[in-house]
């Protein structure tokens, strides 16, 4: 087995810009998208929790279940992880093949994006290492997000780690609704009614939804979130004007690291995301 070795969000940041970098001459817009914007502000800390807990080595095989693909990618350049990066819909795939020949080069067939549907995996039972899916489940609607984690429990070699982040409610299970635009991804409705977007997990619902399978034991529960000033809200407000939003983009991390702290779970909060470590028990 590999030595494992500490990483976190800053390492993460680091490595977009070094792709935004190296991909310039490849793709000079995709590459200055990473460039300007490395990292969203709650990814940052959802990423520092992965790679925590996620105990990566570069003998792992490890599959990504629909997260924002810069993290995968880090693990595969990085770390030298063999890395499926999943999704539902491809639409980040193209600008992350330019990505992935920048950064990897000889070593581009470590990493593979698939489309796959979380709830149906096409891969065989106790494929992977690891599995980790950063802010995903919340947007299966019914019982999906269920029917996903019994799925990561299936592909996941015994002794095995999944983590998960989703987000939290600290007035109790919510779920949000959307009308359909073409704008949002996610949404899949051949007329006007307002159709699921995403839920957000309070005690109950988390532990009845998420972490009640049978082969996974809970490893971490953990929150993160903003205690008193709603940054997030400002940084994706709609009347805050585009350019000033766009302005806004480079601080992301520093804005992360100053507002974003590890909370419990019945600390009020204006902002909470439930971060999430399990194992699957040996045979």
């Amino acid at each position: 087995m590999g030595q494992l070795t500490t990483h976190s969000d800053w390492d993460v940041y680091r490595f977009g810009l070094l792709v935004g970098a190296r991909a310039f001459p490849r793709a000079p817009l995709d590459a200055l998208k990473r460039l300007v914007f490395p990292v969203e502000y709650i990814r940052c800390a959802e990423f520092r929790y992965v790679l925590e807990h996620l105990e990566v080595t570069a003998e792992h095989r490890i599959l990504d279940i629909g997260s924002p693909k810069l993290l995968s990618l880090f693990l595969a350049a990085r770390l030298g992880a063999r890395v499926w990066a999943t999704d539902l819909v491809d639409y980040s795939f193209r600008a992350y093949a330019s990505y992935a020949e920048s950064v990897l080069g000889p070593r581009r067939e470590r990493y593979l994006m698939e489309t796959q549907d979380a709830q149906a995996l096409s891969y065989g039972d106790e494929t992977f290492d690891r599995i980790f899916s950063v802010s995903v489940v919340e947007h299966i609607p019914g019982s999906g997000d269920t029917l996903a984690v019994q799925e990561m429990a299936r592909v996941l070699k015994p002794g095995g780690i999944v983590c998960l982040t989703v987000p939290w409610s600290d007035r109790g299970y919510l779920e949000e609704f959307h009308a359909p635009s073409r704008s949002a991804y996610w949404v899949k409705s051949s007329d006007q009614a307002r159709v699921f977007y995403q839920r957000a997990y309070d005690h109950d619902s988390l532990h009845d939804r998420l972490l009640g399978h049978h082969c996974l034991d809970l490893v971490d529960l953990s929150f993160w979130g903003e205690r008193r000033i709603a940054v997030e809200d400002a940084l994706l407000s709609p009347r805050l004007p585009r350019l000033i939003r766009h302005a806004m983009l480079p601080a992301h991390f520093v804005l992360n690291r100053l507002f974003l702290s590890p909370l419990t779970e019945t600390e009020c909060s204006r902002k909470k995301v439930a971060c999430i470590t399990l194992r699957k028990r040996s045979n």
